[in-house]
């Protein structure tokens, strides 16, 4: 990788961490939640159908981001696209695009991409959730609940997890 984009990420990732301490958080106090999903990966409407209609039913605002490195990659309905315009040149969404679920204040941050992605990675960092959720990472320390989900696709994965959260009390 480029030296310049490697910098330009380490920064990026430095300077927009959250301050914000995380635990563990039952669901009934979790007001607003955000989702990254891998835009690239088979199923993504099924997936983004299932997550809205999952937190639809435990009365709870979502916001569902889609990751992908094609830049002109067809609408998902129900996530809004993290990529081309949408991000920067080192992978950082742009002002406008990771903004709104941060006023909502969501309490729960939940990472379904599967691969090493640098947006995905830069959303969890600067989420200021209390309880976060991966499925992988390279720092330690960045989610409450780790999962490791090899040879899974997002869809069994996010079922696996709505099954973990529903019992967190």
């Amino acid at each position: 990788m480029n030296p310049i984009v490697s910098f330009a990420r380490f920064l990026a990732l430095g300077l927009h961490k959250s301050k914000v301490p995380t635990s563990f958080t039952s669901l009934s106090k979790v007001r607003a939640a955000v989702v990254v999903i891998d835009g690239d990966e088979k199923g993504v409407q099924a997936l983004a159908d299932s997550v809205n209609k999952y937190f639809a039913s435990k009365n709870i605002r979502v916001a569902v981001f889609a990751v992908s490195g094609d830049k002109k990659h067809p609408e998902i309905k129900g996530a809004t696209l993290l990529a081309g315009r949408a991000v920067n040149w080192f992978g950082k969404p742009r002002k406008g695009r990771r903004r709104p679920p941060i006023a909502v204040g969501e309490n729960l941050f939940v990472n379904l991409v599967g691969r090493e992605c640098f947006t995905a990675e830069y959303c969890a960092v600067a989420s200021e959730a209390v309880f976060k959720v991966g499925r992988i990472s390279k720092r330690k320390g960045l989610y409450n609940l780790y999962v490791s989900s090899e040879g899974h696709d997002s869809g069994e994965v996010f079922t696996q997890i709505a099954g973990m959260l529903d019992t967190v009390k």
